[in-house]
């Protein structure tokens, strides 16, 4: 097994994360080829296919909007900002 590092919480070996992040790189080649037609999706196995179905909601990061009232501008009352 894995010696786990840091807080003793469990956290994720280096090795680990190395891992998690030659797989999304992967996975985003992968979907980029997808994308650019640059590849025939008919020559994968229905495995392959399926995986990339599956990471590709969380691959990208997500943008989060935040609006007001309306899709207007967040209005922020009663706070005063004193610049120096």
């Amino acid at each position: 097994m894995a010696k786990r590092s840091g807080t003793g919480q469990g956290g994720k070996t280096l090795n680990d994360r190395k891992l998690a992040a030659s797989v999304r790189t992967k996975a985003l080649q992968d979907l980029l080829l997808v994308l650019n037609d640059d590849v025939d999706v008919a020559e994968w196995s229905d495995y392959k296919k399926t995986i990339l179905a599956k990471l590709s909601p969380s691959l990208l990061p997500r943008l989060n909007e935040h609006t007001g009232e309306d899709g207007d501008a967040i209005k922020i009352q009663g706070v005063e900002i004193i610049v120096r």
